[in-house]
């Protein structure tokens, strides 16, 4: 017998009629006696004789669903753990994202996560984009999350929200609070974080764009929360997310850029889509955090 067999002839048993058979397994009536007719022909057995119009199960009918209650009560755990699953996932998530989400956006959106998945574990890698889009090819990571990442083939991004560029500068800057210009920015002391990331790259397209020609800056730090840090102290101004802006230790002022300029947040995954329902979970909860 066949599974569908099992279930059709489990539902029979249960109800003692084709119809509310059908009911119960949500099908028509006659999708129900064609299952049951190839039942016994694939058994080679009569399960029901038709007395007075109603259903009556034979002798070997009734051995049968001795064994089938043991199956069904099986398959209907097999449903409650995929139904649970689906609503409480469980097992190992490897999350990686970029140093300076690992200070800022990741830490509250665990919190999140494991308050509401409790059964999960989470194993989280900081890495550099090229590191992460490599990592993930080789399966050493489920899920990225990094800032405006370039296309790579055999990855799959979803922008889950953005955040503002600002303006950093020592918590006592006099002008915090009023908006900056580029031609401002780059016309004072100000820390460069390199052009070989995408938020360098993108503020260094911004300059470009309106024809402004930087000199050289103060010092290059490549490094966002190096960049900050140095800003805290009053070295120069820093161009950085919001997210990178406000989550290091040293206080600093924070100023908004015009014309607004934005990055967007992105999870990436293989290709071929998010296999995991943890890994949803997780992008479903860091796209809360960064919604407006």
């Amino acid at each position: 017998m066949r599974l569908r067999h099992i279930e059709v002839f489990h539902a029979i048993m249960r109800t003692g009629s084709l119809s509310k058979a059908a009911e119960l397994l949500c099908v028509s009536q006659p999708a129900v006696s064609k299952v049951l007719a190839h039942a016994e022909r694939s058994v080679g057995l009569t399960l029901f004789n038709r007395v007075h119009g109603r259903l009556q199960p034979t002798r070997e009918a009734e051995l049968l669903f001795c064994e089938t209650q043991k199956l069904q009560a099986n398959l209907d755990s097999i449903r409650d753990l995929a139904r649970n699953l689906a609503l409480r996932p469980e097992g190992h998530l490897r999350v990686g994202c970029l140093p300076s989400l690992g200070l800022s956006l990741i830490p509250p959106a665990v919190q999140a996560f494991r308050a509401a998945y409790p059964r999960v574990s989470l194993r989280i890698q900081t890495r550099h984009t090229e590191e992460l889009l490599n990592a993930l090819l080789t399966r050493e990571l489920d899920l990225g999350v990094a800032l405006n990442p370039p296309a790579r083939p055999g990855i799959a991004s979803a922008e889950l929200g953005r955040t503002p560029v600002v303006c950093v500068g020592p918590r006592d800057d006099h002008a915090a609070g009023r908006p900056l210009t580029l031609q401002e920015f780059v016309e004072g002391e100000w820390i460069s974080i390199g052009n070989v990331d995408p938020l360098g790259e993108m503020i260094g397209n911004a300059l470009e764009a309106l024809g402004l020609d930087a000199p050289m800056p103060t010092v290059e730090a490549q490094t966002w929360h190096v960049a900050r840090a140095l800003a805290a102290r009053g070295i120069g101004h820093a161009l950085l997310d919001e997210l990178t802006a406000k989550s290091g230790a040293e206080a600093v002022s924070v100023r908004p850029i015009a014309p607004p300029l934005s990055i967007g947040v992105f999870a990436l995954w293989r290709d071929g889509g998010m296999t995991s329902q943890a890994g949803n979970a997780f992008v479903d909860v860091l796209r809360a955090r960064l919604a407006p």
